[in-house]
Order: structure tokens, then sequence, then C-alpha cells
């Protein structure tokens, strides 16, 4: 198969038919995988990056143009993705800094965790929409990957990404009054480690 796929080849994908998804498969994916490894280094968010793009592929089947460039459009929403992953651990590296940072602040606090903090914290994750504080308690509380909690409720990475950065702006708006949020975070995070 060519990068330029004929029309019997874009009619297979907008019919979803399984043997030119297998096909365009086996033929992209390794080099995909690749592409998107030398620019995240890590094989295993590479390969979840690019079995988004598959599914995304799937997902807009249907709408494909005639003289549809496959490999064109391939690279170009894996460098999407990929430039999307990049900024989102930007925002996870920055979280960890102020968490850090809270540490060492809060080696000077008492070990113990006052019930009233604990509460307003947890009543501040209580108050995000249902999805949203689903995700963020599986991700969070319970420690889970993207990946296993897009599994476990069956939706998409790029779902989850964007329901956790919108609870984390929630939080952050719903906590903003508190002394200081970043020992409010830390300290949940003990009391349910715990």
């Amino acid at each position: 198969m060519n990068d330029f796929l004929d029309e019997d080849d874009i009619q297979g994908l907008r019919k979803r038919d399984p043997k030119v998804y297998e096909i365009v498969f086996k033929k992209y994916y390794p080099k995909l995988v690749v592409f998107v490894c030398r620019q995240v280094g890590d094989q295993d968010v590479a390969k979840d990056v690019v079995q988004d793009i598959f599914f995304k592929l799937f997902e807009n089947s249907y709408s494909l143009p005639d003289g549809f460039n496959l490999k064109s459009w391939l690279y170009k929403v894996a460098r999407n993705a990929t430039v999307d992953y990049l900024r989102h651990l930007q925002v996870v590296d920055h979280h960890k800094f102020l968490m850090g940072e809270a540490m060492l602040v809060s080696e000077e606090m008492d070990e113990e965790i006052d019930e009233d903090v604990y509460n307003r914290v947890n009543r501040a994750i209580e108050s995000l929409p249902e999805q949203c504080r689903l995700i963020i308690k599986l991700n969070v509380i319970e420690g889970k990957k993207y990946l296993e909690i897009a599994e476990e409720l069956d939706i998409s990475i790029n779902t989850i990404r964007t329901q956790v950065s919108r609870g984390y702006k929630k939080l952050r708006e719903i906590l903003s009054s508190e002394v200081n949020t970043l020992v409010l975070w830390l300290a949940f995070g003990k009391r349910k480690s715990k």
C-alpha cells in the first residue's frame, strides 16, 4: 500500500474494513511508535499515543476525503499528540516541583494531619463534576495511570488528560483561599496513602 491510498482503500477505511485497517496498522504502527518515542523518550507512552491515533483514524473514517494522504495525516496527528503530551508533562513537572516545595514547608508542621484540613480537601474533590471527580480519585488517590483509567472507564486517554487538567484547575480555584493549598494537597495525599 503506498502513501496515497487508492479509492478502493479509502472506501475500505470508510467502511471500516478490518483487512484494510490491518494492512494500514501493520505498515504504520511500528514507524509511528519510533517517531513518537524519539520525541517523548518512552516507548510505552509512544505505544499509547499511536494506539490513540489509530482509534482516531477509525472514529473519523466515515468522513475521509477523496485523495486522502494517509501517511501525511498519521504523522501530523502523531506530531500534534506528541506536542500535547509534552505540554502535559510540563504541567506535571510543575506540579511535582510545587509538591516538593510543599514537602519542605510541611517538614516544619506537626506530622499529625488536622482533620479539618483533610475535610476541606475532600470536600473540594467531592464538589467536582462526577466524571472529573472519579478520574481525579483514580489518578491521584489510587495512583492509576491514564491508560489504566481509560481502559477501566472505557474512554480515551485524551479525555482522561482533559479531565485531570480541568480537575486540578478547579481544585486550585476552590482551595485558593486556603493559607497554603500545596500543604493541603500534601496532607491529603499522605492521609489517603495510609
